[in-house]
């Protein structure tokens, strides 16, 4: 769906999505994004808080969704982003949404081992799932 962005108007994003995942009982050190695949009614649940609170721009649970975070956790990362993504969609359908990106969880060159290269083609999986 296209939409017209009137840039005069300010927009109201949702608010953390890891403090209200905590209200519903997420324990310290347990990965948020894996609730899109394993507990989606609560994310849904989220995101029509935010919306019933004025949102107008929803932002997916994706924040820790990068190949490097989720490594070692058996999600896999399209699965994460794509369920993040349609969750948003079906849980407020009047809303923009926003894939949310956070770091890749690793420190670029020359303070670690992540080279320019493999950070841009981490950042740009992460959008074209999301943006599918």
């Amino acid at each position: 769906m296209k939409r017209n962005l009137d840039f005069n108007k300010i927009l109201i994003f949702d608010g953390a999505m890891g403090t209200m995942l905590q209200s519903y009982g997420m324990k310290a050190g347990e990965l948020a994004e894996g609730y899109n695949l394993n507990k989606p009614e609560i994310i849904a649940k989220i995101h029509r808080a935010f919306r019933d609170a004025g949102a107008d721009v929803i932002t997916t649970n994706t924040f820790g969704a990068s190949r490097g975070k989720l490594a070692d956790t058996g999600l896999e990362l399209t699965a994460v982003i794509t369920a993040a993504v349609e969750i948003a969609r079906q849980a407020a359908p009047d809303q923009l949404i926003a894939l949310d990106i956070g770091p890749l969880g690793q420190l670029m060159e020359p303070y670690g081992s992540l080279s320019f290269e493999a950070a841009y083609e981490g950042f740009r999986e992460q959008i074209s799932v999301g943006a599918a």
